[in-house]
């Protein structure tokens, strides 16, 4: 097969002559003309040309960037380029005298687009009707083995057209993954920002995720470690007074009984910065100094002083083991619980031994520091030192009076940029590690044995005193419009103090949700993003409701493989994230293909 090379030296010189050289070194092609390397010195120019022309069977016009500059600006004088075109095109009519019409095949070279019919003139008009190729340069042989095979064809004008598509195609396909990867890339970013979470979308999906998780699930487990001991409208008419800080006796005679009844911490969801009589604190005092060395006992601190200290009377500070008492928010569902903070440095800040506190940076804490442990936190642990291990997802906390270790995992972590409402014992600088609490997998915590009435311990009932045995005993208020916290539905609203119990018994129950890592979110944000690219691709010309409808379907089968992990491992996955993946993949698959003609 004869194949002549139509090309411009000021084009295209170096990529027809790779071309050239390609096709003379295969047998069938061996007679592939190129005027630089067939014209000799003194031989007629034109009369080589023409002759070459006749004798071709394929004529190749390799065109490049500035094939149609070179073209218009040689309008008015001799374009050899033009004349071999225009012969070519001329040859390639049915009519001509030729055996059978000559093949034109256009080759676009470096990143040259075809020239459109209205900027050709009229004798080359019929070249933007032919079927064109792309000739990628970084893949020469490849694309001059396509080229071979087009020229072997006897549809030779619908091979190229097909072949044409495949390079669309591949094109297409190309800039749907490299789209499907930015989209997964923004929304990780978004992922890491908590954006969702701060527009309030997450939380309610995750919220969603786990009551769908619980449907026709058995009632959540009690671990057997938490009692709860609660002051309500019986206990103050038990007492005989509302109740206010002069309660601090009647704690002092608690504390008592539970140390009579062998418990193993008594934690009180209540401060002690409060004035109270004298002989109130006198008695609290002197119950917190004689169960010092015996049982831990609790009490939450919620403000911080001036020199960033937590606000607690000072006669209890030495005694008291702290924890700090904020029901943690997300967005409004009350889920989110620290766990442990490290505190940012505040200059004077003093610890619970009077000397300086030295905290690292609230963004670096280093693997060993001591933190201040949640109110829950220190009344499974005994107000027991606590550490981070940084890279581990992990929290390190000495239980007292066990002195055993044990781990726990944390959901989240952030360094706060103001304090958190009604709670600034956490404030802006510090460093929250917090745990995110299941409100439809709470205990009830409303009847014995998880839960006792205060008077009854008070009273020394037998009874009553025999429940708190080995026990972590939370003494709190559930009083009409005190601490009452609201709960997402179809859960019931729950005192503060029942969800600090709550809280506890989850740790006791080594039951933590558990985000993904942060690089299979993006794989999976990744593939929910080429997923939706295939999906748009496989389905380009079917009606739109189908791809919605496939999409819809794919988005629904993934919230149900998330409620399945949720079910089985206690793993959040980032649904809202994925679908938004799946979506976007989609959408942009389709602005792709559009912008790349077939």
């Amino acid at each position: 097969m004869r194949v002549f090379i139509s090309y411009r030296r000021d084009d295209s010189m170096v990529t027809a002559a790779l071309l050239h050289k390609e096709l003379a070194g295969r047998a069938d092609f061996a007679d592939a003309f190129m005027d630089i390397d067939d014209i000799g010195y003194g031989d007629d120019f034109v009369t080589a040309i023409d002759t070459a022309l006749h004798q071709a069977d394929v004529v190749l016009v390799v065109i490049g960037p500035r094939w149609l500059e070179l073209l218009t600006a040689r309008v008015r004088g001799d374009d050899w380029v033009r004349h071999e075109v225009a012969t070519a095109l001329r040859m390639r009519e049915p009519g001509a005298a030729r055996q059978r019409p000559l093949r034109v095949l256009p080759v676009l070279v470096g990143g040259a687009a075809p020239p459109p019919e209205a900027a050709l003139p009229d004798e080359l008009k019929a070249l933007a009707r032919v079927g064109m190729l792309k000739l990628d340069e970084r893949a020469l042989k490849a694309s001059v083995n396509t080229l071979l095979e087009a020229l072997q064809e006897e549809n030779f004008e619908g091979k190229v057209r097909r072949l044409q598509e495949e390079q669309n195609e591949r094109r297409r396909r190309m800039r749907a993954r490299i789209a499907s990867l930015a989209v997964a890339s923004a929304l990780f970013l978004a992922f890491s920002l908590n954006v969702f979470d701060l527009l309030g979308f997450g939380p309610r999906v995750a919220t969603t995720i786990m009551l769908l998780a619980h449907i026709a699930a058995p009632a959540p487990p009690w671990s057997g470690e938490v009692v709860l001991v609660a002051i309500d409208a019986e206990s103050e008419r038990a007492v005989g007074r509302k109740f206010d800080p002069s309660w601090r006796s009647e704690h002092a005679a608690v504390i008592q009984r539970a140390a009579s009844a062998a418990a193993r911490t008594v934690a009180f969801d209540m401060v002690l910065e409060d004035p109270a009589p004298a002989a109130a604190n006198a008695s609290l005092q002197e119950a917190l100094a004689a169960m010092h060395d015996k049982m831990p006992v609790v009490f939450g601190v919620q403000n911080r002083g001036a020199d960033g200290n937590d606000v607690m009377l000072a006669q209890f500070a030495a005694l008291a083991r702290k924890g700090v008492a904020c029901a943690g928010l997300a967005l409004g569902q009350a889920q989110l619980m620290p766990l442990a903070a490290h505190r940012a440095d505040v200059p004077g800040r003093r610890d619970d031994t009077g000397s300086s506190a030295s905290r690292a940076p609230a963004d670096a804490a280093p693997q060993g520091a001591e933190m201040i442990p949640s109110f829950a936190l220190a009344a499974y642990g005994g107000g027991g030192r606590v550490e981070a291990v940084e890279g581990t997802g992990k929290l390190v906390v000495r239980v007292r009076p066990q002195r055993r270790t044990q781990s726990l995992d944390f959901y989240k972590v952030e360094t706060l940029e103001s304090p958190q409402p009604g709670c600034d014992a956490l404030a802006a600088g510090d460093k929250v590690y917090s745990q995110l609490i299941d409100p439809y997998d709470l205990p009830a915590l409303r009847e014995a044995p998880q839960r006792i009435a205060y008077e009854r311990v008070l009273a020394g009932d037998p009874g009553a005193l025999a429940l708190l045995k080995d026990r972590i005993v939370v003494v709190g208020t559930m009083l009409p419009g005190l601490d009452r916290i609201p709960m997402p539905w179809p859960a019931d609203d729950r005192w503060g103090v029942e969800l600090h119990a709550a809280h506890v018994d989850a740790i006791a129950r080594h039951v933590a949700i558990r985000p993904l890592r942060p690089i299979t979110e993006w794989l999976l944000m990744s593939g929910a993003a080429l997923l939706g690219a295939l999906v748009a691709h496989r389905l380009r010309e079917r009606p739109r409701v189908l791809k919605i409808a496939a999409l819809v379907g794919i988005a629904l089968v993934w919230i149900a493989v998330s409620i399945a992990r949720y079910r089985a491992e206690r793993q959040l996955i980032g649904v809202p994230y994925d679908i938004a993946a799946l979506a976007l993949g989609a959408w942009l698959a389709n602005r792709t293909w559009r912008r790349i003609p077939a």
